[in-house]
């Protein structure tokens, strides 16, 4: 019950420090998402989160997008990429000096390190969409519209994982709670009927 209870407590604690991290960088709500907790212990405890392209009908054939370590000292480190449809990224929250979760060990075109102190640390993930206006359509080649490019056409997960325990818990995601646009109801006078377009909201569900 104790475990269970400062566990909570640490997640509560993160919420607050994102808040307050998010607003003293002037973040813009619009194009971003944040999980609240990650944590890298000297030679144990790491983060690690899969951020796929399901090639939605609705999203861009590339989202461009940065993904950033906030703590209370504010960003801490910082990796921009742009993943296509059909990809799928693994990035990796982990201390310098990990003996096994490196870049030497674990390799490839797709993998991202953000590589953070030799001591132990803790704070959150923000994620910010490259796209200034990402519920705009781009016009791609030929005048054709080539989708959305917002965060919500990823897919993304994450855990915090313990190996000496073979455990962890999962990394919660929030970015929709600012401009939520699922339902739009427009009532046609004339017919009276009324049609139900779906705008595609800005953040992830």
């Amino acid at each position: 019950m104790n475990k269970t209870r400062i566990i909570v407590m640490t997640i509560l604690l993160a919420f607050a420090v994102v808040f307050s991290a998010q607003n003293a960088m002037a973040v813009d709500k619009s194009r971003t998402a944040l999980s609240p907790y990650f944590q890298s212990d000297t030679g144990s405890t790491y983060s690690f989160m899969g951020i796929a392209h399901p090639s939605l009908l609705s999203a861009a054939s590339t989202v461009g997008l940065t993904v950033s370590t906030v703590g209370q000292a504010g960003v801490v480190g910082s990796t921009a990429f742009t993943i296509a449809a059909g990809e799928t990224y693994r990035v990796f929250i982990v201390s310098t000096n990990h003996s096994t979760i490196n870049s030497k060990a674990i390799t490839g075109a797709k993998v991202l390190f953000l590589s953070l102190t030799t001591s132990s640390t803790s704070g959150s993930v923000l994620f910010t969409a490259s796209k200034t206006e990402p519920a705009t359509k781009s016009a791609a080649a030929g005048g054709v519209s080539d989708g959305f490019q917002g965060l919500n056409q990823l897919a993304i997960w994450g855990a915090v994982v313990i190996p000496g325990t073979s455990s962890g818990f999962a990394m919660e995601f929030i970015g929709d709670s600012h401009d939520s646009n699922a339902v739009n109801l427009v009532f046609d006078g004339g017919s009276g009927q009324i049609s139900v377009p779906i705008a595609s909201g800005r953040g992830i569900d």
